[in-house]
């Protein structure tokens, strides 16, 4: 059994990181920039991030790749660095994370076209990883499934995660762009045998949402299918080019018992989430862990 599959089995609640642009931006990679380019050509502020997060308390980083897929990377004129970019991420982020924390491959959502081209290389590119998450997905599409057959193909198979992103209605009913339930994208993640199923972002989706959607889950999987939550630092607002999260870590940090009482498995943080907010949820969760083994 693989270590990311044994740690989601085992019981405890694994801390993840937060954000990786919201921290390259302070780092000066500005509102235009590329966060997948600054794997070559900013490498150590990449680790620093990284290692950042493993200091706050992190056990699973995710690589710096959410858009590094060929459709992005041939708009940003890199096309012919895909294998690089992504050598280059996997090992920033396995520097850091120095035998403390597992390394999941990091990708954003992307079409069936897309994966049919590059299913191979980018299942590939992810196999010095401890598993795959394609996150932010915002309907249930091929792309995914094209991309979990390649991860299964791999010597040994490759862990695969999938990530939701909602949004509320008016009429507050939680859906995905495309209007699917919580419930519909559980059930097809089971069908696919996906080794964890979660929640990130959203367009004004906050805690008591996240709340609700892991319910919603539960409603269809039950405890069979491990679930991970790494909500957004609330709703921002725009500052001139800047944009500003309102959730301080304490703020968040308030919010962890509510979700930790859902039976999640893995816990962090999506947008606006930094080390600061990572470190507050860190004894939240030890304490979590602590009750669940007296």
């Amino acid at each position: 059994m693989s270590r990311l599959l044994e740690a989601l089995r085992s019981g405890r609640v694994l801390l993840m990181d937060g954000a990786m642009g919201t921290e390259l931006r302070r780092a000066g990679l500005g509102t235009r920039g590329s966060g997948e380019v600054w794997n070559l050509t900013q490498p150590e502020r990449v680790r620093a991030v990284h290692r950042a997060y493993v200091d706050a308390g992190a056990e699973v980083l995710l690589t710096n790749t959410f858009q590094a897929h060929k459709e992005h990377l041939t708009r940003q004129g890199l096309e012919g660095r895909f294998t690089e970019i992504w050598q280059a991420a996997t090992a920033h982020a396995r520097s850091a994370a120095a035998g403390r924390a597992l390394v999941l491959a990091d990708l954003g959502p992307f079409d069936l076209a897309s994966a049919f081209h590059e299913g191979r290389s980018l299942a590939t590119a992810c196999a010095g990883c401890d598993g795959a998450l394609v996150e932010t997905l915002t309907m249930l599409s091929g792309g995914p499934v094209f991309l979990h057959f390649w991860s299964e193909k791999l010597e040994p198979p490759l862990p695969f995660l999938l990530s939701f992103t909602f949004l509320q209605r008016p009429d507050g009913k939680i859906v995905t762009a495309r209007g699917e339930t919580p419930e519909q994208c559980a059930w097809h993640a089971e069908r696919l045998g996906i080794a964890a199923l979660g929640v990130n972002c959203g367009k004004d989706i906050g805690l008591t949402q996240v709340v609700e959607i892991v319910r919603q889950y539960r409603q269809r999987v039950g405890y069979r299918l491990p679930l991970f939550v790494r909500p957004n630092a609330g709703t921002p607002r725009h500052a001139g080019d800047e944009l500003i999260y309102p959730l301080t870590p304490e703020m968040l940090a308030d919010g962890v018992s509510e979700l930790l009482e859902t039976g999640v498995s893995m816990i962090g943080g999506c947008c606006g989430t930094t080390p600061a907010h990572i470190a507050a949820i860190r004894p939240i969760v030890d304490a979590w862990n602590r009750q669940r083994n007296d």
